[in-house]
């Protein structure tokens, strides 16, 4: 009889939330952090990438370095993404290897607006590091990749892409 009672909380609990996810709908956020492939220097970085494959759009030119998707967006969200490596370096010191990006995003009119800034670590840069402010940028298609900021030292440049969908 337990077993019943306990079966029958799980199943309640199940369908809850099952349809509590599958019912609402709202703003997606992707971002991407590429970099130039050696020998792809002179590459220039397109302005815009159509549909949702930036990886095939950009073969033979340029790899990840993020990729990261966020859900439920709501109007002035700032968003903190980052790939960073921490490793030991030489004699006692660390070394910082990646990218740190901070995000706000306007989403009260049909053009979005994006800013922030972005870090990005390299240790075959004079300073170790290149911070990159992103000036607010309109974004107004959905299921387009737009670029936002790139950095002409490290080869690494920034993509937004929006959408609409599921969210939890």
């Amino acid at each position: 009889m337990k077993f019943k009672s306990a079966l029958s909380v799980l199943l309640f609990v199940f369908a809850i939330t099952s349809s509590a996810t599958a019912s609402e709908s709202g703003s997606h956020v992707h971002i991407a952090a590429v970099f130039k492939l050696p020998g792809q220097e002179t590459f220039q970085w397109p302005e815009d990438i159509d549909g949702e494959d930036i990886m095939g759009a950009l073969k033979g030119k340029a790899d990840f370095l993020m990729l990261t998707q966020t859900v439920g967006i709501h109007n002035g969200d700032v968003l903190n993404v980052q790939n960073d490596v921490l490793r030991s370096g030489s004699g006692d010191a660390l070394e910082d290897m990646g990218i740190d990006c901070q995000l706000s995003v306007n989403t009260s009119g049909k053009a979005w607006k994006v800013g922030g800034k972005c870090t990005v670590n390299l240790q075959n840069l004079k300073d170790n590091k290149v911070t990159g402010l992103i000036l607010p940028h309109e974004i107004e298609t959905e299921k387009v990749w737009h670029h936002v900021w790139d950095d002409p030292a490290t080869g690494v440049a920034v993509y937004f892409f929006k959408e609409t969908g599921a969210v939890l």
